[in-house]
């Protein structure tokens, strides 16, 4: 009993800080530069990925990853995409700015990251540059971490197929575990890693691992079932077509990259209360 009253009264002041320190509008900031950021950060997802993995692979893993992180990603933002990294290696000049645009949101994020843990000194201009083009660095390792972890699933597939398992795969308990995990346990286990690689390394302090761990898991694991809500309720209950018409698909991508950006602050506030920065910060 006492275990959960603790755990209640830490929901209850991260969310009494997340509004005091208006992380709602910091939010909104996010999501207006996220826009701004999506298509050049998809490039270079798809530029990076393909030193890696191949320009096919990457052009698949990146429409996986976005596809996972976006809501209801239009076909034709890849065909786009595809056009634009055509064009990334045309100058110098053009990939300068490309790496510029799709660091801006990160730069947000770090923003309201060092607000939250009451970073008392940010870092330089140039080493916060620095650190998020890093971000985009570890943005397209987790791209080639969904491509392995989705052919490590397949591989898995094929090797029962070949055994005296394969009939297992008719059942339907087989079916219902097989597709829960493809679903939601490994996109989960890598929507956490990616909350925990933002609250450990962005924020210009040190922040402990386990303290970062527990805003990400939490966090992460709200993030998944919110997705499965707002899909539902853009579904069933939503109908902006009608409201917004063409400019419905922008409405519904700024709803979401702003309640995702609710949510990695709120995230951020969790981890800060339990790792006691706001008690050092009063005291």
């Amino acid at each position: 009993m006492k275990r959960l009253l603790l755990v209640w009264r830490t929901v209850y002041r991260a969310s009494v800080y997340f509004h005091r320190d208006r992380c709602y509008d910091r939010a909104t900031v996010i999501a207006y530069f996220g826009l701004l950021s999506f298509l050049p950060l998809a490039v270079l997802l798809v530029t990076l990925g393909a030193l890696a993995l191949g320009k096919d692979a990457a052009e698949k893993g990146t429409e996986l990853f976005l596809q996972n992180v976006l809501y209801g990603l239009p076909p034709q933002v890849m065909i786009q995409v595809k056009s634009m990294q055509q064009q990334i290696w045309s100058g110098v000049g053009y990939l300068v700015l490309v790496f510029w645009t799709a660091s801006k949101v990160f730069s947000k994020i770090e923003t309201g990251l060092d607000q939250v843990f009451r970073v008392d000194k940010r870092r330089p201009f140039a080493l916060r540059k620095v650190l998020a083009f890093a971000l985009v660095g570890i943005l397209s390792v987790l791209l080639v971490a969904s491509v392995v972890v989705e052919g490590l699933l397949s591989t898995i597939d094929r090797f029962i197929d070949t055994t005296a398992l394969a009939p297992l795969k008719e059942l339907p308990i087989y079916q219902n575990v097989d597709s829960f995990v493809s679903r939601y346990v490994a996109p989960w286990s890598l929507t956490v890693l990616a909350f925990f690689s933002v609250y450990w390394l962005i924020p210009a302090r040190s922040i402990p691992w386990r303290v970062a761990l527990i805003g990400g898991s939490v966090a992460g694991s709200f993030w998944t079932a919110l997705k499965v809500g707002f899909t539902y309720y853009i579904s069933h209950m939503a109908n902006y077509t009608r409201t917004y018409g063409a400019l419905a698909t922008v409405v519904v991508f700024l709803l979401w990259i702003n309640l995702s950006a609710c949510l990695l602050l709120w995230g951020a506030e969790l981890a800060a209360v339990v790792g006691g920065f706001r008690e050092e910060k009063s005291s």
